[in-house]
């Protein structure tokens, strides 16, 4: 087995979003969200594991009052392509009814997932029901999933850093870059 410091296993790293440009757009998708929810109770509903420091900013930004739940999702599919089905590992702790529910995503890129637990969580009969990612990768969108709060748009890259991993690393840095394996396919 070769040591994770062999050439082999070294990444690169390009900054794509700073932290201070991060903070802002949050900022930014804050006061939107205030603007549309009025004062009205939020139910933010995190989607984990890449969602943690995104939704943990946004609710210390909004002043309309947070409520949060998180739900954790396993996607289903060879690696080349997602079958759009998804197994609930961590449902939610709260009932959804009656109540105006924000999604906290941190990519969409095909869409699948997403589109799979917005049926899951419209079939519980939410008041209102609405999307906000941090990063909205258009390049490989299979599905017209409603996106209704996006911090940035991208193209494509394999993207790291504010939450979001590669190998479960990464996720710790304040700022999200471009990641490329140096000798070999990530």
């Amino acid at each position: 087995m070769a040591s994770p410091n062999t050439s082999k296993n070294k990444h690169s790293l390009t900054q794509l979003f700073s932290a201070e440009e991060i903070a802002a757009r949050v900022r930014e998708l804050a006061a939107q969200i205030d603007r549309d929810y009025d004062g009205r109770e939020i139910l933010m509903i995190a989607v984990l594991k890449g969602s943690f420091l995104f939704i943990a900013d946004l609710v210390r930004a909004v002043k309309s009052p947070p409520v949060v739940d998180f739900v954790r999702l396993a996607s289903y599919g060879s690696a080349t392509q997602s079958s759009g089905i998804i197994e609930v590992r961590k449902d939610l702790e709260m009932s959804i009814k009656d109540k105006d529910v924000l999604v906290v995503e941190d990519i969409v890129d095909s869409g699948q997932t997403l589109e799979s637990l917005r049926s899951i969580l419209l079939n519980r009969q939410p008041a209102s029901l609405r999307i906000c990612t941090l990063i909205d990768k258009q390049a490989h969108r299979v599905t017209n999933v409603p996106v209704d709060y996006i911090g940035f748009s991208m193209d494509d890259g394999f993207i790291v850093g504010y939450g979001l991993d590669f190998a479960e690393r990464y996720r710790q840095l304040p700022y999200i870059g471009v990641l490329k394996k140096e000798s070999a396919h990530i």
